[in-house]
This record gives C-alpha cells, structure tokens and sequence, in this order.
C-alpha cells in the first residue's frame, strides 16, 4: 500500500519517503484492526489523507522515530474521525 503523500517536500530522499510510507501503513493497519475494516470509503479517504499529512508534516521537521510519527498518525486520524461524525451528524 502506498501511502497517499500528496505533497512531498523539496529535497526529500527515496529512503525517507520509504520510512514515512512504512509509518503511514503502520498507522493503517493499526486503525484497521481496532475498528475491524469498518468504516466508510468517504471516510477512509479523509483519515488516510490526514494520517498522510501528518506523517509527512512531522517528517519533514526532522522526524525519524517510527513509534512517534505513528502516534502522530493516530492523533490525525482521530481528529479527523471526529470532525467527520461531526459533520455527518450536521
């Protein structure tokens, strides 16, 4: 799976975006085992894109801890699921 880095930060290197991207499906694979795959397409689109961002975001600050970028994965993920039901609920 590749991750969904929409924006790539000049100067980034081929290994780094690799270690972002194993961070990223780390996050993904974590997420899809505490909820059981079971969310919307709509809403998978949102959380995938704002893990991505994050991910990417704090990567590009410096960042190489697998176990840190994944909780500021998870973070995202959860803020986003929570505006979603928010505004699904609107």
């Amino acid at each position: 799976m590749m991750a969904p880095f929409t924006e790539i930060p000049e100067g980034m290197s081929p290994a780094t975006l690799e270690m972002l991207d194993r961070a990223f499906s780390a996050t993904w694979h974590e997420l899809q085992s505490r909820d059981g795959g079971a969310a919307s397409s709509e809403g998978d689109k949102t959380t995938r894109a704002a893990i991505a961002k994050s991910i990417l975001d704090l990567g590009a600050t410096g960042v190489r801890d697998q176990r840190r970028l994944k909780r500021h994965g998870l973070h995202a993920a959860e803020q986003a699921s929570r505006r979603t039901t928010v505004d699904v609920a609107k």
